[in-house]
């Protein structure tokens, strides 16, 4: 059977693992001041971080129904049997549900999968879900009962400066309840459910990172197998930051000798809008027994 999978801009590819699974790709669209690019097809993240510092206007918007038709329909004459199309939070975009549509105005069998993560937490999932369909030869049927427990191995954290940009592009989730009270007072967010959720707020930036290590200690210490970590950042300023946190974060976990895969990048513009591109998190994959 001949397999196509598609991932997304929301899902944090990256080349080198899209290149050794044969991966499609689905671009958001990003606009910057009124100018529209597609994620990863004319937009590249190094250019995106330097003409985002002078925007005054930056957000995204899913693909069109008859783009994904398109898509779909394309890989069905390439002689494609399956399709297996992997999302990030369908509570992030409405891009899962217009999938859904497109599906089923083609009267397609199209696999669509739902991560309810974004970001690093959703390339974890969509990473598990390729591993088992490509690596293990299991077919999606078996995986699919999985799939919770994929998402529920999976854990990611990120702190912004302000809350301004998931506000105005109404990514808010729980964390609506900050808003406002951030003057010296630095956020650590998450995702639960597919929706941001705030973990703590803390006083200042070393006290974040603290916190933000401990977390993820925490999160993956009995969770020896199958193990993932993924380091992100926005700026080029945010690097420091993001190392800081993972660097503590890697003296304790290097005490439990588990094998483990590194990740690291910057954040996709896709997410950037999102969040604001002065941004870092750490994500961290790991099974209490293997899936």
């Amino acid at each position: 059977m001949k397999r196509a999978i598609i991932v997304d801009s929301g899902c944090a590819p990256t080349p080198e693992w899209i290149s050794k699974y044969n991966l499609k790709f689905m671009g958001m669209k990003v606009y910057i001041d009124g100018k529209e690019y597609t994620d990863g097809i004319d937009l590249f993240k190094e250019e995106f971080y330097e003409i985002v510092k002078g925007a005054d206007d930056i957000y995204t918007a899913q693909p069109s129904l008859k783009e994904i038709m398109n898509i779909y329909e394309g890989l069905k004459e390439e002689g494609f049997d399956e399709i297996i199309d992997i999302h990030f939070s369908s509570k992030m975009s409405g891009l899962y549900n217009t999938a859904q549509m497109a599906k089923n105005m083609l009267k397609l069998d199209v696999k669509i999968v739902d991560t309810k993560m974004v970001s690093i937490g959703a390339s974890f999932v969509a990473r598990r879900i390729v591993e088992l369909l490509e690596d293990e030869n299991k077919t999606f049927e078996e995986i699919e009962k999985n799939i919770p427990k994929i998402i529920e191995n999976t854990f990611m954290e990120f702190t912004v400066p302000t809350l301004k940009y998931l506000i105005k592009n109404g990514r808010i989730g729980k964390a609506a309840g900050m808003a406002g009270t951030l003057l010296k007072i630095v956020p650590v967010l998450s995702v639960e459910d597919g929706e941001i959720y705030p973990l703590t707020k803390v006083r200042g930036i070393n006290k974040a990172l603290n916190v933000m290590a401990d977390n993820a200690y925490e999160f993956i210490k009995n969770r020896p197998y199958n193990v993932k970590i993924y380091k992100v950042h926005g700026f080029e300023k945010n690097k420091e930051q993001e190392d800081a946190v993972f660097n503590m974060f890697m003296e304790k976990f290097q005490k439990l000798n588990y094998n483990y895969e590194l990740i690291e990048g910057r954040i996709w513009p896709t997410v950037a809008c999102h969040s604001g591109p002065e941004v870092f998190g750490l994500a961290v994959y790991g099974e209490e027994n293997p899936i």
